[in-house]
């Protein structure tokens, strides 16, 4: 072997013993997974719903459908206080009565309607309004018009700004007056007015100048009269003639 091949091959070995090995994995590891990260990770976002056209909300990371109910409390959709979709109405925010002087209360079966009718308009509750009026029979008399569901005329009634609830709690606090077996309030509507103090008992019920009209024209009273039998049967609730 001459100098010069003597040389290289030297320099061969040199170079080999130089270079750092791989270090080989233990047994059973995958050579190409990367060692642990010793770094805490933030834990990845939730994906977001995306609303579709329809009304419900799918999400996309399971991609099932739930039906977008519009708020999380049950109790706000059934219009309890506070809730700004609740039904409002004339009769929601009356003052307590005051206690007054007149007949002896009707019959237990009169007087029970008369306050589930109370209590109803006070909540402006038009469904249970509508189940009192066909408790007994079908429908209270509540129009000399056409129409037959008494919730949704009394509600149109109530949107256009008449007190229409309002005044029926007010008429049903007022005395009574029995007539053909039917009680009906107020009084006025079976013995007519008699003296500006009968007038006077009406001012709850409507202003000035619609007791006036009444006076002027027909100098009697034809607004809201509520009638119920003797046996707990709402049968009329209208007014004019």
């Amino acid at each position: 072997m001459n100098r010069f091949t003597l040389l290289s091959v030297y320099a061969a070995a040199s170079l080999l013993a130089c270079t750092p090995r791989a270090s080989t994995p233990p047994s059973g590891e995958d050579a190409s997974t990367p060692p642990p990260s010793t770094e805490t990770q933030p834990p990845a976002a939730p994906a977001s719903p995306r609303a579709e056209g329809d009304g419900t909300v799918a999400s996309s990371d399971s991609g099932s459908r739930v039906e977008d109910a519009g708020t999380t409390d049950a109790g706000l959709l059934a219009g309890s206080p506070g809730d700004a979709g609740a039904v409002k109405c004339s009769a929601m925010d009356l003052p307590l009565p005051e206690p007054r002087t007149g007949p002896p209360p009707p019959p237990k079966a009169v007087e029970d309607m008369r306050r589930r009718i109370i209590a109803a308009a006070r909540a402006c509750d038009y469904a249970q309004l509508s189940k009192l009026a066909d408790e007994k029979g079908k429908s209270v008399r509540f129009t000399f018009g056409d129409g037959d569901d008494v919730a949704a005329y009394w509600k149109e009634r109530e949107a256009e700004g008449e007190p229409i609830l309002a005044r029926l709690v007010n008429v049903l606090d007022l005395p009574y007056a029995l007539q053909g077996g039917i009680y009906y309030w107020p009084w006025l509507h079976v013995t007519g007015v008699k003296n500006p103090e009968d007038w006077k008992a009406l001012s709850d019920v409507y202003s000035e100048a619609e007791l006036k009209g009444m006076r002027e024209t027909r100098d009697s009273y034809y607004g809201l009269r509520v009638g119920i039998s003797k046996t707990g049967d709402w049968q009329l609730a209208v007014s004019g003639d």
